[in-house]
């Protein structure tokens, strides 16, 4: 029998931080001085961080319509060009609405099926927590029918006080001139374990953003109104807990839908328009206070259809970005499909797809996230 190799408690740490999430929970079960090392909350601040700095460790989650209930799949984004698809169990067991509020750091905050709560999961771990529904809300901020789908939210991390925060922003559904524009936010604290009290803001104006949920970069959730028509972009601090306005980039064409994502820590707005005749997406990156258009393309012809994109990552290396292609009818303006191509953004073309392996037909959205040991309880 092999003797027992004994090496330093350093080294191992230096050894085990770098793995993926998924090879730190089974090892778990290989000692109790291993499972207490990995549960600790300096080694999963340690593993974390490694992923984030290295971007590695990270899976995409992919979501369809599937008769009359949404399934998640996730694939490995480290994985070569030709990928495995795969059910996510905890996710579709869940039953959590469609789309995703947001993730962060490994975990990724739902809406539930059930009337107004949410889950916070974190899918590596299989750990989740529920969070009751927002209470005490004045009659002037209910949406029409309690549709919890005219609410904006967030969900994002504050490094200064090291909590985890779900922000709900309700908007003004009352008939009050006076309170036309006086919205309400509400902040649920993991360190606290509720709903803290209402803050009230008055803005100088009522935008309807183009999502409801939140993208969250640096720190910060962000929302943008739907068209370059009296363009607006909101950023709320999750440190302060204020809002402020973040100036755009020249929009010196008008765009009928804008969005934004977070593309390698910064925020990427894109902007789709049409002149003569075909479809244009920009896509631009802001750095600083600076913004730097990365992208600008007009729309492919295929068969029947045409395409759109929008980036979803970089790759580890950081000379590609993984954009989300999705065709629709030229005749109907109906969505026809996706693909997951590389673009080179030195060569400026696509270098390859992304083959995924079982691929059902998808009509829903993607997310990044990544993998870690970050608990939600």
């Amino acid at each position: 029998m092999a003797s027992r190799i004994n090496l330093p408690y350093d080294i191992v740490v230096e050894i085990l931080y770098r793995l993926a999430g998924e090879d730190l929970v089974r090892l778990r079960c290989v000692s109790k001085d291993c499972r207490d090392l990995i549960d600790s909350p300096e080694f999963v601040k340690l593993n974390l961080s490694h992923s984030l700095k290295t971007n590695s460790h990270r899976f995409l989650i992919l979501r369809r319509r599937d008769s009359d209930k949404y399934c998640n799949y996730i694939i490995d984004f480290d994985s070569p060009e030709t990928v495995q698809m795969k059910s996510s169990d905890i996710l579709n067991d869940l039953e959590v609405k469609i789309p995703i509020i947001g993730c962060c750091n490994g975990l990724i905050a739902f809406k539930t099926n059930n009337r107004d709560g949410f889950v916070i999961c974190n899918p590596t771990t299989k750990k989740i927590r529920k969070v009751p529904p927002v209470e005490h809300i004045p009659p002037e901020h209910i949406p029409p029918g309690r549709n919890p789908d005219l609410i904006y939210k967030g969900f994002g991390y504050d490094p200064v006080s090291d909590d985890y925060k779900l922000v709900m922003m309700f908007p003004p559904f009352g008939l009050l001139r006076e309170n036309a524009n006086v919205w309400l936010t509400k902040i649920y604290s993991f360190k606290a374990g509720c709903w803290g009290t209402s803050s009230f803001h008055k803005t100088p104006y009522s935008p309807t953003f183009s999502r409801t949920s939140g993208r969250l970069v640096n720190n910060a959730l962000y929302w943008i109104t739907c068209s370059s028509h009296d363009a607006r972009l909101v950023a709320f601090d999750l440190t302060s807990e204020r809002y402020r306005d973040v100036p755009l980039p020249l929009l010196d064409k008008h765009y009928y839908h804008l969005d934004i994502k977070e593309l390698g820590g910064c925020l990427c707005m894109i902007g789709n328009r049409r002149d003569y005749g075909r479809d244009y997406d920009d896509t631009w990156v802001l750095k600083g206070e600076s913004w730097t258009k990365v992208l600008s393309s007009f729309t492919m012809s295929e068969s029947d259809g045409a395409t759109l994109r929008s980036p979803v990552a970089y790759s580890k290396c950081g000379q590609k970005v993984l954009l989300w292609i999705y065709y629709y009818s030229t005749k109907n303006r109906s969505l026809m499909g996706h693909k997951l191509v590389w673009y080179n953004l030195k060569g400026e073309k696509i270098d390859e797809y992304m083959e995924i392996l079982d691929s059902p037909y998808f009509n829903c959205n993607i997310d990044v996230c990544v993998s870690s040991l970050v608990s939600p309880i």
